[in-house]
């Protein structure tokens, strides 16, 4: 836990609330972030602005990719928030690497039962598709 901390100072993320305990602060429970904070964390991340080994944020840039069209290349990570067996918070958050620029997005929906990060990674895609990103 000392460590998972130690992370999430450093790289200032969100309340850096972990009360929720080792098992469950990132799901529904005390740690929180805005898409906003969720899209400069990741920019940071991306440009290593926090200075970890090169290797490992190559490494998560691979594990993250998924797909290429046409000369644009989608990265991301959904997430997806339960509460009593309803899926009631979807995050999708990545980026578009394109020949001329980087887009960074962060999309996070809430429903009372409906919202999962795989909806929430179809908004997203349609948007980027409709501004000609992706």
């Amino acid at each position: 836990m000392k460590n998972i901390e130690s992370y999430l100072d450093k790289i200032q993320y969100g309340n850096q609330n972990l009360s929720g305990g080792i098992e469950d602060y990132w799901l529904e429970s005390s740690l929180k972030i805005s898409p906003i904070e969720q899209v400069r964390t990741l920019k940071d991340f991306y440009t290593n602005q926090f200075g970890f080994d090169g290797k490992n944020i190559q490494f998560i840039k691979d594990a993250i990719k998924l797909e290429t069209k046409d000369s644009a290349t989608l990265y991301g990570k959904t997430g997806t928030g339960t509460v009593n067996g309803k899926n009631v918070n979807g995050w999708f958050i990545g980026y578009v690497e394109t020949e001329n620029n980087t887009y960074f997005f962060a999309t996070n929906i809430e429903s009372d039962r409906h919202a999962s990060g795989s909806i929430a990674a179809e908004i997203t895609k349609s948007i980027l598709y409709d501004k000609g990103i992706y």
